[in-house]
């Protein structure tokens, strides 16, 4: 995400994100790595690529804990909160294109308030982004059907607002500060800040306005909503009894470091082989009993996982799906500490040492117990939010001009 893209998706657009507000193409969820079967999660690493800042295409994807028992339990679902009848449906809106300049200069008003076209265009833009987050290919061409998409769930989120400041919610000033100081810092200077600030169109204070928008509507359904949802404790047995064979089950999972040494795939053949030679040159040195970890420190190329010793966490073979070689060389290694002979990548040449490994297994219930629950609470707490947001919406006054 750019550094522009970050600032204009601070507000309420964030919360638009977070509450998987129109999200209508879930991903298959997995039990036991708690990521979409097939996708990246964020923050994860990339096990067999470059763990730079930037995100690698391909590899796999391990996440520490991801597949040690007690992670397990579906991903917890995220708020939907419906839309307009009659709008477009969440997902990939299609349509005819939408010159910006055919958009008024307020899009909408809800009880008086005004939805300003700047705003559209900013929840146009975090649609798309979520398209592509969720592995779905966004129309280069801004469409009818995605500005009311956004104008949809601004509308939503001009409700949910205006609710909790009639029940008298509200958030301290400090929480609102450090909110916006926290964005801040993703930025390497003050003169950067202020450029994104600038190229977004936005000032600080907008910032601080939205940012207060995003805190008191989640301080709104925390007080005001869920309190209303009790999952019992007889609810969460009979999901686990349920879903045990379906999503209970963690496969087998290795726990491993790598060091990896880079080469571009289009280098000359005098590259690569100068690459693999000195992948060779550490595997000697490995199989001569040299510590992994400090040879990893001394020469990977994987920059983040080479300040943990290589250390890559654990690995189920699902994550090595886009990179077999590497794949295959984890799931060959049968014994803590074994070292792998050196792999090919897209991305280089890789040593792989086992650090430990465990079977299939099903999760007991007391483990997975407490996020069961969670999850379950948050579907009947989505549930919850969507009934108020239609009361608001047929008590009030939605004006809409797009």
């Amino acid at each position: 995400m750019s550094k522009k893209m970050s600032l204009l998706l601070f507000p309420g657009l964030v919360l638009l994100l977070s509450l998987g507000i129109g999200c209508k193409a879930k991903p298959e969820k997995s039990v036991v790595a708690d990521v979409p079967a097939g996708k990246t999660a964020p923050n994860q690493q990339q096990a067999a690529a470059p763990q730079s800042a930037t995100p690698q295409a391909g590899g796999a994807t391990t996440a520490p804990s991801a597949a040690t028992p007690g992670a397990a339990g579906r991903q917890l679902a995220p708020l939907h909160l419906p839309g307009t009848p009659g709008a477009a449906q969440p997902g990939a809106p299609g349509g005819p294109a939408l010159s910006p300049e055919k958009i008024p200069a307020v899009v909408a008003r809800v009880n008086g308030k005004e939805i300003k076209k700047g705003d559209l265009m900013d929840g146009a833009q975090a649609i798309q982004m979520q398209m592509a987050q969720m592995g779905q290919q966004a129309k280069p061409t801004a469409t009818a059907d995605l500005f009311r998409e956004a104008l949809d769930r601004l509308i939503v989120i001009q409700l949910l607002n205006q609710d909790a400041k009639a029940q008298g919610v509200t958030v301290p000033e400090t929480d609102v500060q450090q909110a916006v100081a926290s964005r801040k810092r993703n930025f390497p200077t003050e003169a950067d800040y202020k450029k994104a600030l600038a190229q977004a169109g936005i000032t600080e204070k907008d910032l601080l306005d939205r940012a207060r928008e995003q805190l008191t509507i989640q301080k709104y359904i925390a007080t005001k909503l869920a309190p209303q949802v009790t999952v019992t404790d007889q609810a969460v047995r009979d999901y686990y009894e349920k879903n045990k064979e379906a999503q209970m089950k963690v496969p087998e999972r290795r726990h491993v470091r790598h060091i990896l040494i880079t080469v571009d795939p289009k280098a000359p053949a005098a590259d690569r082989d100068k690459a693999r030679q000195k992948a060779q040159d550490i595997l000697k040195r490995l199989q001569a009993g040299e510590d992994f970890g400090k040879l990893a420190e001394q020469f990977s190329d994987d920059p983040r996982s080479k300040t943990r010793k290589g250390d890559l966490g654990w690995i189920i073979r699902e994550q090595t799906r886009t990179v077999p070689a590497f794949g295959d060389a984890v799931f060959a290694l049968k014994q803590p500490n074994d070292l792998s002979p050196v792999v090919e990548s897209p991305y280089g040449f890789q040593i792989v040492q086992l650090v430990e490994r465990k079977d299939p297994a099903t999760l007991p219930f007391d483990e997975v117990k407490d996020r069961i629950s969670q999850m379950l609470k948050q579907e009947e707490v989505q549930k919850v939010v969507q009934a108020r947001i239609g009361e608001l919406r047929t008590k009030g006054k939605v004006e809409v001009f797009l």
